[in-house]
């Protein structure tokens, strides 16, 4: 009886094929160790038996790939399901002085909402068709240091975008604002608790929990970051006239998905700070196995980004004036663009390289 020692991108063995031919030998599992710290999701498989060299184990990719494209159209199908009735619910209780603040709520925005509840809401059966079972199963784990990663990823964020808002002041490429509505605080840290601990779970939990199944480390975090990156421009112009709408309004949204884009080359950069920023969120996720390292670090950098837009106003004209140096925010201010707002993003990565070596021992997860 041989021993034999591979490593299988799956807690589960679905496949194990030989390389000859012949009569299939008695197979036994001896144990699964632990995963390594720098291989989230890819555990150490021992295999008995008296066949020749395995040449192949986990899930074959090709299985795979086409559920996570149905679960994608499944949930824009939903999305132009739900959005019209979404629409005149939302409209009626305006009108009723139920919810007056839905009041003018255009429908692009209903669209959009509708595509995240039906992302969440198709994420179960999602998991038990691709054979996710639970977190362990996207290379997630519990995380005894989460209340300090969370707080040293918001502090790494948020630094960096401060120093990078004063020297924006100081060069006079913002101007502070005439006043500070208090309301604003309170929008900023909802915003950034809210969107970073939604977007986390999506794009580093199951995106990338997905791809590590089928990739290796570094295609899966290229994969997840440029659909984060990606993602965030698939908004509507808002229509200088809102047409009448129907059942098939949400339908009529498609091709309108990139209408509010900027121009390039501004696109571009904000491309390159988003991809930027989800390489560092994905390598966060993949060396502690958790969220909470990622989301501190979104939520540091939305909390930035949200207050400088807050307390001052990009006053460069055109806006794309300093470029490469530095462009407007887009995506609703949250996105930087030039090289020295990319800067700030890679001091954020250094600073997390530093405490992920000397301050957090990732071993000590296991």
């Amino acid at each position: 009886m041989k021993k034999f020692r591979l490593r299988c991108r799956l807690a589960q063995v679905q496949k194990v094929h030989f390389r000859k031919a012949g009569k299939m030998p008695a197979l036994s599992f001896s144990r699964i160790r632990p995963m390594p710290p720098d291989l989230p999701g890819v555990p150490n498989v021992v295999l008995r038996g008296a066949a020749d060299r395995v040449v192949f184990c986990g899930v074959n990719p090709i299985s795979v790939l086409p559920r996570l494209a149905a679960y994608l159209a499944a949930v824009v199908l939903l999305a132009c399901v739900l959005s019209p009735p979404l629409y005149w619910a939302g409209s009626a209780l305006a009108d009723g002085g139920v919810l007056p603040f839905l009041k003018g709520f255009p429908f692009h925005r209903y669209f959009s909402r509708s595509i995240q509840i039906a992302a969440i809401a198709m994420l179960w059966p999602a998991f038990r068709w691709i054979g996710i079972r639970g977190l362990d199963g996207l290379g997630l784990a519990p995380n005894p240091f989460r209340r300090r990663d969370l707080l040293t990823g918001i502090g790494i964020a948020f630094v960096p975008v401060a120093a990078l808002a004063a020297g924006y002041f100081a060069f006079e490429i913002y101007r502070l604002r005439s006043g500070f509505p208090p309301a604003g605080i309170v929008r900023i840290l909802l915003t950034a608790s809210a969107v970073a601990a939604v977007e986390e779970f999506l794009f580093r939990g199951v995106l990338l929990g997905i791809c590590l199944r089928t990739m290796r480390p570094v295609a899966a975090a290229l994969v997840s970051s440029s659909t984060f990156a990606l993602v965030h421009f698939l908004r509507v112009a808002k229509p200088a006239v809102e047409p009448p709408v129907t059942w098939l309004s949400g339908v009529g949204q498609l091709p309108q998905v990139f209408s509010s884009a900027p121009a390039w080359p501004i696109l571009g950069w904000g491309v390159l700070s988003l991809l930027l920023a989800g390489m560092i969120l994905a390598y966060a996720t993949m060396r502690t196995r958790s969220l909470f390292l990622p989301v501190g670090i979104h939520a540091g950098w939305i909390a930035g980004q949200q207050g400088l837009q807050w307390i001052g106003k990009f006053r460069v004209k055109p806006p794309g004036e300093l470029l490469p140096w530095v462009g407007p925010n887009v995506v609703g201010g949250a996105v930087p663009t030039g090289l020295v707002p990319t800067a700030a993003i890679l001091l954020t990565a250094v600073l997390a390289a530093l405490y992920l070596r000397h301050a957090r021992d990732p071993r000590s997860d296991h």
